[in-house]
C-alpha cells in the first residue's frame, strides 16, 4: 500500500516467544484474551453508534439525539462488564477508565473503525447494498505504537528482540518475539526497524491468535519510502498471463525474455502436493470414519471435530504456502520488469473469467485477484504502471503474426493434453509460429495496445469481438 505521501505502508510478522517477569506464559494468554474480548465488545458499540449516527443525519434528527464518542462507549461497557461479574481489580490491571488504554482505542479507531465508517460505506449500508459491518471475537488486537511515548520493538544485547506491549496499565506485559529462526527478507526488515527508525517508522502493532496452533503473533505495521528506479520506460511492457501449467507466466514486449515454469515449477508442484494431501485426507475421513463420526453418541461431535482437525492445519498449510507463493511470483514480475527496464506491466481481468480460470493451474482454488493484488501494489511502489486489458482472444491470437486461431479454446487444448498427456502447444494456422500456450499469451498481453489490435483483427476475420 502507498500512501498520499509517497511512503509505503507495509506489514511483518512475529511470533511470540516469551514472557519476561513474573507473570506466566498462561496468565500472560489469559491477560491477551480479555483484552481481545473488550476489543471486540468496544468495536461493534461504536460501529453500532457509528450506524445509528449516519441515520440520524439521514434523517434529520441529529439535533435530537446525540451520538456518544468511543470514550463513553468504553466507559459504559465498564459498566457492563461489571454487571456481568466482571470484578474490578480484571478491570484495572487493564485500564483506569473504560475498558482499553488509550493505545489500543487509538489502535482501535484509526486502523480498524475508520475504515468501516466513512460516508459511502454507511450509504450502502442504509440502502441495503451491504449489511452492517460486525466484528467477531477472534479479532486481532490493535495498538498503537507512533508517538514518541509508545513502546517499540528493542533489541538486547543477548540478541533477543523484546517490545512492551501497550495493552494494560503499568507494568506492561513485555515479550522476547522468535527472530533467530528467520530469514531472507523478513530478517533484513527486522534490522530496518531497529537500525533505522527515522525511515522505517513503526506504526501500530496486532496481537492476534492462531486458532489452530494456540500460538500468538505481532505484525508489524511500519512506513518508509521505497526507491524508485529511474531507467523504466513506458514503451516496454511485461505481459503477465494466468498459467495453465504454472500460476503465473510472464513475457517481455521487446524481446524473448520471460518467467514460466523454470522459475515457478518448485512452487506449484509443493502447492499441488500439499492440496493432494488435503484431498486424501478428507477422503479418508469420509469413507473410513463414517459410523463413529456420524454414530448416535454424546462423544460423536467432539470426534468428528478432532478427526477433522488435521485436515484444518493442512488447509491452512495451503493457504499460508498460497499467500507465500503469490509474494514470490508476484516480487520476480517486479524484478524482472526493472531488470528489463519495463515502465508497464499489463495483465487480464480477471473479473467474469470463471470458465477460463476453472481451466488454469488449479482452477478457480488458486487466489489469482491476491496475485493481481500483489503485483500491483508492489509495482506503484517501484514507479510502474499496471493496466488491465480484456482477456479476448490473447490466447488464441498468434503472437507473431497476430492471426486468431479461433480452434484453440480451452476445450480444444483440453481434450489434446488428455489424448497426448502433455499441454497442447499453440500452431498458427497462418503463419505456423508453434509456441507453449502461457508464454504466446503472456506475449499478446505484453503488447501495447493489444485490445485495438485483436478488436481489427477480429473484424478482418469476421469473429466477434464482445467486451466483457
Amino acid at each position: 500500500m502507498v500512501t498520499n505521501t509517497g511512503r509505503s505502508f507495509k506489514v511483518t510478522k512475529f511470533r511470540i516467544d516469551k514472557i519476561v517477569g513474573q507473570m506466566t506464559w498462561r496468565e500472560f494468554t489469559q491477560l491477551l484474551r480479555d483484552v481481545r474480548y473488550r476489543v471486540f465488545r468496544l468495536a461493534n458499540l461504536v460501529l453500532s453508534e457509528a450506524y445509528l449516527g449516519f441515520h440520524l443525519f439521514r434523517t434529520g434528527h441529529t439535533a435530537e439525539y446525540k451520538t456518544a464518542k468511543i470514550s463513553a462507549l468504553s466507559k459504559d461497557l465498564r459498566k457492563m462488564l461489571l454487571t456481568e461479574n466482571v470484578k474490578e481489580d480484571n478491570q484495572n490491571q487493564i485500564a483506569k477508565i473504560g475498558v482499553l488504554p488509550d493505545t489500543v482505542v487509538g489502535g482501535l479507531t484509526q486502523y480498524k473503525i475508520r475504515g468501516l465508517t466513512t460516508a459511502s460505506k454507511w450509504s450502502q449500508v442504509v440502502k441495503g447494498k451491504v449489511s452492517l459491518p460486525t466484528f467477531r471475537n477472534d479479532i486481532a488486537i490493535p495498538v498503537r505504537c507512533d508517538k514518541a511515548s509508545h513502546r517499540r520493538l528493542e533489541k538486547m544485547p543477548n540478541g533477543d528482540v523484546e517490545l512492551d506491549l501497550m495493552v494494560t496499565v503499568k507494568p506492561y506485559p513485555r515479550v522476547i518475539l522468535d527472530t533467530r529462526n528467520i530469514g531472507g527478507s523478513a530478517k533484513e526488515i527486522l534490522q530496518r526497524l531497529l537500525d533505522d527508525p527515522v525511515n522505517y517508522r513503526q506504526r501500530y502493532f496486532e496481537i492476534k491468535e492462531d486458532t489452530l496452533t494456540r500460538q500468538w503473533w505481532l505484525s508489524v505495521a511500519y512506513e518508509y519510502k521505497p526507491e524508485k528506479p529511474t531507467h523504466l520506460k513506458p514503451d516496454i511492457v511485461v505481459g503477465v498471463d494466468i498459467g495453465y501449467s504454472v500460476p503465473l507466466y510472464a513475457a517481455i514486449s521487446n524481446g524473448l525474455a520471460r518467467l514460466g515454469k523454470r522459475e515457478f515449477g518448485a512452487i506449484s508442484h509443493r502447492i499441488k502436493v500439499l492440496r493432494g494431501q488435503v484431498i486424501a485426507r478428507r477422503r479418508d475421513i469420509q469413507t473410513g470414519g463414517r459410523v463413529s463420526i456420524s454414530g448416535d453418541s454424546a462423544r460423536s461431535g467432539h470426534g468428528r471435530k478432532r478427526k477433522l482437525l488435521p485436515t484444518e492445519i493442512l488447509q491452512k498449510r495451503v493457504d499460508n504456502t498460497q499467500t507465500t507463493a503469490n509474494h514470490q511470483m508476484s516480487a520476480a514480475v517486479i524484478d524482472f520488469a526493472i531488470n528489463h527496464g519495463a515502465g508497464v506491466i499489463q495483465m487480464e481481468d480477471v473479473k467474469g473469467l470463471g470458465a477460463e480460470i476453472t481451466g488454469t493451474f488449479l482452477g478457480q482454488r488458486w487466489r489469482y485477484y491476491q496475485l493481481q493484488q500483489f503485483i500491483e501494489y508492489k509495482a506503484k511502489e517501484k514507479g510502474i504502471k499496471v493496466t488491465k486489458i480484456n482477456p479476448r482472444y490473447t490466447s488464441r491470437r498468434c503472437s507473431e503474426c497476430g492471426y486468431i486461431n479461433e480452434k484453440f479454446d480451452r476445450d480444444y487444448r483440453d481434450k489434446e493434453a488428455t489424448k497426448s498427456g502433455k499441454t497442447a502447444q499453440f500452431v498458427c494456422p497462418k503463419c505456423g509460429y508453434k509456441e507453449g500456450p502461457d508464454y504466446n499469451a503472456a506475449r499478446n498481453i505484453a503488447t501495447i495496445d493489444i485490445e485495438k489490435k485483436i478488436r481489427l483483427q477480429c473484424r478482418e476475420q469476421g469473429l466477434k469481438y464482445e467486451e466483457e
